[in-house]
């Protein structure tokens, strides 16, 4: 276990304590304010930002976003291509020699979720920030949503709980792209081509997006949340319920 965590705790320097870090959090931040141009235009002409909140534009980001295959590619070069740099670095041998083979893949899987989830939050913190200057957290009186859109949320309603409901629906939405970058990073121990392996999340999100009237929702974990409530007040019995029935589909299609 020591060994582990200092082989993690390594890594996650590696990935996280550099200049080009902060950068990638700025780029995630750009790239979701660039995909909301039309706010941008509207803030600064002094436009009415009537109908606007955070909530809304945040959902139109990560369903709707035609700039999501640029965030995925981002968020895989934070860590994902650490293999191939060191492997051709040639420092790859001695990493072995001090962690081991298990816990040197164990410790990459690891720091891929952390630092890439940190980088897609920071980013978004920054994009959200600076649109609250101008729009509420909030607009009562629109409704972004219908009811059957987080029917299996129904306890966590983004009206009634909007930070709560941001908060799970960002880290779903991370993790969707950071489940394609760990599949990315096992395509790298077969090809060691660092630009390939940032880019495999895009071109495997896009195989899975031509599968998706095969699998519905399968791999868009934040899709769980919506059009299924079976126990009123179990939200998270509900969620994993369609985890399962989502699963299940894709087993019985497959087989079929």
């Amino acid at each position: 276990m020591k060994r582990l965590i200092k082989t993690v705790t390594f890594d996650l320097h590696k990935s996280m304590f550099r200049k080009t870090y902060l950068f990638q959090c700025v780029l995630i931040a750009c790239v979701c304010m660039i995909s909301q141009v039309d706010i941008l235009r509207n803030m600064y002409m002094g436009f009415s930002m009537q109908g606007y909140d955070l909530i809304g534009v945040y959902n139109f980001i990560i369903h709707y976003d035609r700039f999501k295959i640029l965030l995925l590619v981002i968020v895989a070069s934070v860590y994902s291509g650490s293999f191939c740099r060191e492997y051709h670095s040639n420092s790859l041998r001695y990493i072995l020699q001090r962690s081991g083979i298990k816990f040197y893949v164990l410790s990459k899987y690891i720091s891929i979720l952390v630092s890439g989830l940190t980088a897609y939050i920071a980013g978004l913190i920054c994009a959200l920030m600076i649109w609250r200057t101008k729009i509420p957290f909030v607009e009562p009186g629109m409704a972004f949503f219908g009811t059957d859109q987080y029917f299996s949320f129904e306890s966590l309603t983004p009206r009634e709980h909007p930070f709560l409901w941001l908060t799970a629906t960002a880290v779903l939405s991370a993790l969707s792209m950071l489940l394609l970058c760990c599949a990315g990073f096992y395509i790298s121990l077969y090809l060691k081509d660092i630009f390939i392996i940032i880019c495999m999340p895009a071109v495997l999100y896009f195989c899975f997006t031509g599968l998706s009237s095969l699998f519905p929702e399968l791999f868009f974990l934040p899709s769980y949340g919506n059009n299924v409530a079976l126990i009123s007040g179990h939200m998270w019995v509900n969620y994993g319920y369609k985890v399962c029935v989502n699963i299940r589909e894709a087993f019985v299609r497959c087989a079929g």
